[in-house]
């Protein structure tokens, strides 16, 4: 047996207690990655409602996690995202404590929230459905998300890109602060959209 072929037997073997440091090259070559915020973008969309109706965006800037995929199953795709609360960007300093505070994210008790999937199912149009469990302030509901994948190339690099948006309703994850402004509060609409956008590259045929 060959050594790359020993090793990926024993990546196997272990692989509920976790890739050895030195297997991890290795295991990235068959499709496992890890996500950073250069790879990944998780954002939202809020609607308020004071004077007038307005709509409001933001980021969060520290997000990581793990990527699996294969171009040739993707059903087997998997995907465990975690994002830093405390990251949040409205471009608003004042709200951004706002969301980091008790009323909303409560960053300081609950410092991640989480999105890990438990199936993919490959849809007839090409876009795959996800379904997983997503956890905000300790509280975890089982979501579907519908993802649509593009491929892309850029020289000899080839990475696949996943995208989603979907709404959730934020009161069944405690999120139930009142902002104010001006000394009035300002009313916010209970769904929010969240869009997601994550990329891992793709090993060519021909690659070791």
């Amino acid at each position: 047996m060959s050594r790359a072929r020993l090793l990926v037997l024993v990546a196997t073997l272990v692989g509920s207690l976790g890739p050895p440091p030195r297997l991890h090259a290795q295991l990235l070559s068959m499709g496992h990655y890890l996500l950073n915020q250069s790879s990944s973008l998780v954002a939202f969309t809020i609607y308020t409602q004071g004077l007038f109706r307005l709509k409001r965006e933001g980021r969060f800037h520290d997000v990581a996690g793990e990527l699996s995929y294969d171009p040739n199953r993707p059903g087997d795709t998997r995907v465990d995202l975690v994002v830093n609360t405390a990251s949040v960007d409205m471009n608003n300093a004042e709200h951004n404590e706002l969301l980091r505070s008790h009323e909303f994210f409560d960053a300081a008790e609950f410092p991640t929230m989480r999105f890990t999937s438990t199936a993919t199912t490959t849809q007839p149009d090409g876009t795959m459905l996800v379904d997983g469990d997503l956890t905000i302030r300790g509280i975890t509901k089982r979501i579907a998300l519908p993802v649509a994948l593009q491929m892309t190339q850029d020289g000899a690099s080839v990475a696949a890109r996943f995208d989603t948006t979907f709404d959730i309703d934020r009161t069944e994850f405690g999120l139930n602060g009142v902002p104010k402004m001006k000394g009035f509060n300002i009313s916010i609409s209970k769904r929010v959209q969240i869009h997601v956008s994550i990329a891992a590259p793709v090993r060519s045929p021909g690659a070791p």
